[in-house]
């Protein structure tokens, strides 16, 4: 499952990219440099709740949708792969239960 910094950043580059918005239309909409767009696309910085608000504009999207877990190809594949890993946990632990029983009957 990704981290929510990882689930924005990969939200941020899918609506970007939908929109067909580059980092420097980006950075020119809500007023920060085109280093800044960077920087959060590449983990080196976390903008502030106001600056988020910004980037939601701009790409003309909720706020909330930056942070869905679903929201970009990349993020639902993760959210597929960590279904699937607790699936196979869950599954895998009840198949040792049920032969730890089989073994316990034998004595």
């Amino acid at each position: 499952m990704n981290s929510i910094r990882e689930t924005f950043i990969n939200n941020l580059k899918f609506y970007r990219k939908k929109k067909g918005i580059s980092q420097e239309k980006l950075s020119y909409a809500v007023g920060k440099s085109i280093a800044y767009i960077n920087q959060i696309e590449n983990k080196d910085t976390w903008p502030q709740p106001e600056m988020v608000d910004k980037i939601a504009v701009a790409l003309e999207i909720p706020s909330s949708e930056l942070f869905a877990e679903e929201a970009s190809p990349k993020n639902k594949k993760a959210a597929i792969e960590n279904k699937i890993g607790k699936t196979l946990e869950v599954e895998l632990l009840s198949r040792i239960e049920r032969e730890v029983k089989e073994v316990c009957k034998m004595f």
